[in-house]
């Protein structure tokens, strides 16, 4: 569905993707794990069109996406949550997850869309009855719920996720994760992930990537970076039970 070869990626001078390749398949659950700095966020951005790249090539579903404007990204089924979750605190719930399906209005599809809402409702019930609060009064893993159905309401084939275990309670993260499990069953979705919450996120992928300054320095099955050294020692630490398990 998705294969990335040789993005390189710069902010002035500085390098921060070098020759990144990867590729995710329909139905696949994909991590990338790697330290503060290593580019994760980077990747995403530059996935979503919010970033261009210095030279490489994305292509989505056979189609060359490189350098292509955000919003015709989202047009053809790649969505993005941030890290941050970056809602709009003084609007309500539900106008949040109005302005995720903003693209489809302008095609007169508001009967497909309000159906898609109670959609959105059912997998997260806490949502439904907050519809009408602001989305600022939402506890952070409220907000965390809000901003993955923000992004389901542009209908996406492919779901980006920035570090969506961020600022949420332990519990809440179990929560959230099992959620992302049950999407991608249920709505045959597509994921990338990226979590520092590494062993929870190794736990529900299928594969995963590591990178280290720029640069893919590891992939594999999610059993086989579970079980590494390099993993454990650099990502898992000592108590490997530590993290939160799905």
């Amino acid at each position: 569905m998705l294969r990335i070869k040789n993005l390189d990626v710069h902010y002035g001078k500085l390098y921060i993707l070098k020759k990144v390749s990867l590729h995710i398949k329909k139905g696949e659950l994909v991590t990338i794990l790697g330290s503060n700095g290593a580019g994760k966020t980077t990747l995403l951005n530059t996935i979503s069109g919010l970033i261009k790249p210095t030279s490489g090539e994305i292509v989505f579903e056979d189609r060359n996406i490189t350098g292509m404007e955000p919003d015709k990204i989202v047009k053809i089924g790649i969505s993005q949550v941030p890290e941050g979750r970056l809602i709009f605190k003084t609007l309500t719930v539900e106008e949040n997850l109005l302005l995720g399906s903003y693209h489809r209005y302008k095609i007169g599809r508001k009967k497909e869309i309000k159906n898609d809402m109670e959609t959105i409702y059912s997998l997260f019930p806490k949502l439904k009855d907050r519809r009408k609060q602001l989305a600022g009064t939402l506890s952070g893993g409220e907000q965390q719920m809000l901003a993955i159905g923000r992004a389901l309401m542009s209908k996406p084939k492919l779901l980006l996720l920035d570090e969506p275990s961020m600022g949420v309670a332990p519990n809440v993260v179990k929560e959230i994760f099992v959620h992302l499990v049950e999407l991608l069953k249920s709505l045959s979705l597509t994921m990338l992930l990226v979590e520092q919450n590494a062993k929870s996120a190794l736990k529900i992928a299928h594969r995963g990537y590591v990178i280290e300054t720029g640069r893919i320095v590891l992939e594999g099955s999610s059993e086989d970076l579970l079980s590494n050294k390099d993993v454990q020692r650099a990502y898992l630490g000592r108590d490997l039970d530590a993290e939160v398990i799905i």
